[in-house]
């Protein structure tokens, strides 16, 4: 049968991919442009004619002063909003709340310094902590949003000015933008790009057209600079499970059982919990033994009772409830997620034996 990945949600990618956040109210910005345009990094003739000179300039600019901004995704299928404080010492703290309409919101906020990221995630009443070996890189993940927006935009200086320390840019022509969110199908783009003299971004807000409603990306430096992210209160409360690092490959096979192969890391321990929801069937399931790596899992609904079986063994076909897609498969230790994937697949006949396959512990296979 053909199967498609929908979506795989692997919690280290999430706490790396800061692609969204919070719009300030104070905002250390003026608008100039006698503030010698052309000597600012990427502009040539008041025009913005290199994205990639001028993001490094920010980035590098904040990385050795530290500073808060704000990003906003707004659209009217989806809001995301976020507020990133970077300490000139190398910490971090980025802080996330997304709407997906009334019934559908979540949180994020991570802390990092020069050796590890701490996670929180929180949806409805549930919490969840990761801690991930390795600094955080929210803020490159928002340069790369930036440079698609200025690179695909037409950026030349306005006349709106009110002193001589920063310039304003504008642009109604945008080819070829692809952010990967609210903005990909947008009409009637336009922008406005405010930065100073070392080349570091005080705003830029976007603006376009969906299906008949605005849609807007806005990011702005609140505060220019910051000696240290202080790491939240949360961070000191952090379960030990939140540590572990398995890595598994998740298959939904023949549309009857989920494997689940424990390819290196950590161990899941025992009483970890399986959570499994389909189209047709949901239950969840704890290991009675721990998962070591090397060793494979296999989960399915019995025929009889419709119940969630975890075994060493592939079960038999007449044991197994057929699976109709989508599935989405969690495994969490505590207040822990060591794996959350979904996936989705077409409807041919299943005795071509192809496998759908999602993957946790940090990686995407």
């Amino acid at each position: 049968m053909t199967r498609r990945m929908l979506l795989v949600v692997v919690l280290a990618s999430v706490v790396l991919a800061g692609c969204a956040g919070l719009q300030g109210t104070e905002t250390p910005t003026d608008d100039g442009t006698d503030g010698e345009p052309d000597q600012m990094p990427g502009v040539s003739n008041g025009t913005v004619t290199d994205a990639e000179a001028l993001v490094a300039a920010n980035s590098a600019s904040i990385a050795e002063t530290g500073g808060e901004l704000s990003v906003v995704y707004d659209a009217p299928d989806v809001n995301s909003e976020s507020v990133l404080t970077v300490g000139a010492d190398g910490t971090s703290v980025l802080s996330t709340t997304t709407s997906d309409g009334p019934d559908q919101s979540g949180s994020l906020e991570t802390y990092s310094n020069e050796t590890a990221t701490y996670v929180q995630m929180q949806s409805g009443s549930e919490t969840r902590y990761r801690v991930v070996e390795q600094p955080g890189d929210a803020f490159d993940r928002i340069n790369s949003s930036l440079t698609a927006y200025l690179a695909a935009g037409e950026f030349t200086v306005s006349n709106d000015s009110s002193d001589g320390t920063t310039a304003v840019f504008t642009s109604d022509s945008f080819s070829g933008l692809e952010d990967g969110e609210v903005l990909d199908d947008a009409n009637a783009v336009s922008a406005r790009l405010v930065i100073n003299q070392s080349g570091q971004v005080q705003n830029l807000t976007v603006t376009g057209e969906q299906r008949s409603e605005t849609v807007t990306f806005t990011y702005e430096l609140r505060q220019s600079a910051v000696e240290r992210a202080a790491a939240p209160g949360w961070v000191s409360e952090i379960p030990p499970t939140a540590a572990l690092h398995p890595e598994l490959s998740v298959d939904v096979e023949n549309d009857s059982y989920v494997r689940i192969d424990h390819t290196g890391g950590d161990a899941v321990p025992r009483n970890a919990t399986l959570e499994v929801a389909t189209d047709n069937a949901s239950g969840t399931v704890a290991f009675d033994s721990a998962l070591e790596a090397g060793e494979t899992r296999y989960a399915y609904f019995a025929t009889n009772d419709g119940s969630l079986v975890l075994r060493n063994e592939q079960p038999a076909s007449d044991t197994t409830t057929t699976l109709t897609s989508p599935a989405s498969i969690e495994v969490t230790a505590g207040e822990t997620a060591l794996h959350s994937g979904s996936m989705a697949w077409g409807s041919e006949s299943a005795s071509e034996g192809t496998t759908s396959n999602s993957s946790g512990g940090g990686r995407d296979q």
